[in-house]
């Protein structure tokens, strides 16, 4: 559980960070975005580890896929409900790929 919290709140860190330095200024954006990380992190990184426990599909293969649905879900919150003038698809792959290095770099050291 702890995993989840802190898996969670390393990827509002980031991907809040991530959105002001794509010049995003309204409060409403960084709301928007924690609640739809809410949405998306706890049940991908659950699915990540029932995967990691059972084996049903290789790892790489399951990360990229769980991925690839995330951005997509975040990019459909962000075309429908962002005020900032920013490309959503394009918003979500980069803050994505930087919560994603962070993951990794957390968990290489922690």
């Amino acid at each position: 559980m702890s995993q989840l919290i802190t898996a969670l709140l390393l990827t509002i860190i980031i991907e809040n960070a991530v959105l002001c330095f794509l010049k995003v200024r309204e409060k409403e954006d960084y709301f928007l975005m924690t609640l739809v990380n809410v949405v998306t992190n706890i049940p991908a990184n659950i699915l990540y580890s029932m995967n990691l426990k059972y084996n049903v599909i290789n790892r790489y293969l399951c990360m990229l896929v769980i991925e690839a649905a995330v951005v997509l879900v975040e990019q459909a919150y962000m075309r429908k409900y962002l005020k900032t003038d920013i490309d959503p698809l394009t918003a979500a792959l980069i803050i994505n790929a930087a919560s994603f290095a962070g993951g990794v770099i957390w968990n290489y050291f922690f």
